[in-house]
């Protein structure tokens, strides 16, 4: 039944940039995020990662809401003032143009935003936020956040804030969640709440301090849909927020 009550319900367009891969010449974006946003009730639009304001701003005009995915790459640390650490990963100078362009548009709008992984970054430094840019060699008696070779994803707990959108969503205090990063939130970035933790201290998620839906998490919420009730909930919370985005422009 809430299937079919969700198939009814307004579709709102969920902006999602792509990832471009240089081998193959190939573009797009992992299918995980796709089918939560199906699964959730909205309509996935991917929005070319070629850096181009101009276009960028285009495909911003025509969504509800938009989705920051992970990335294989790390944000150039030039963007936050900081010097490159020997533990950081490789650059794709057009995505992170990308996702800032993406950010500069929905300021000032009621559209929600969802940073997973390195769309939690991008969300933190385009607010002048700063990032750990390697945790194995900066974090001291660090938890293992990401996957090792021919071994199982990593996992681990993460404490998570009262009063926070989270907390509300998750129903308790500290959940189990998957990780597959090196860096993370450093310094928030403005209006941004620290709002999940792991044992390490590492931040794990973080959210916007005025009322907005503005979330971002560390860990992936679209690997863990089908079976996770977090991780549902994250996606509906998102999608709902989005088809609010959709009433109001077409009230």
């Amino acid at each position: 039944k809430k299937l079919l009550r969700r198939s009814m319900m307004i579709k709102p367009w969920i902006g999602i940039p792509t990832r471009y891969h240089d081998k193959t010449e190939y573009i797009g974006q992992i299918r995980h995020y796709v089918d939560a946003v199906l699964w959730a009730g909205g309509l996935p639009l991917l929005i070319p990662s070629v850096g181009e304001s101009e276009i960028i701003r285009e495909y911003v005009g025509r969504v509800h809401g938009v989705l920051l995915p992970g990335s294989p790459t790390d944000i150039d640390p030039a963007r936050y003032g900081a010097v490159a650490h020997p533990g950081l990963g490789r650059l794709y100078a057009e995505r992170d143009a990308t996702d800032f362009a993406i950010l500069d548009f929905v300021q000032g709008s009621n559209r929600p935003v969802l940073g997973i992984c390195f769309g939690t970054q991008s969300i933190n430094v385009h607010r002048g936020g700063s990032l750990v840019q390697d945790i194995p060699s900066l974090v001291a008696k660090h938890v293992s956040h990401d996957e090792d070779d021919e071994k199982p994803p990593a996992r681990h707990m993460v404490r998570i804030a009262e009063n926070s959108m989270i907390a509300r969503l998750a129903g308790r205090s500290e959940v189990e969640v998957n990780s597959y990063h090196h860096q993370s939130v450093q310094n928030p970035g403005r209006d941004l709440r620290p709002v999940a933790f792991a044992s390490d201290g590492v931040i794990e998620a973080v959210e916007d301090t005025t009322g907005r839906f503005v979330v971002g998490v560390q860990w992936h919420p679209e690997r863990g849909w089908k079976d996770d009730p977090l991780s549902q909930a994250i996606f509906l919370s998102f999608i709902e927020h989005a088809r609010l985005h959709y009433n109001e422009c077409n009230s």
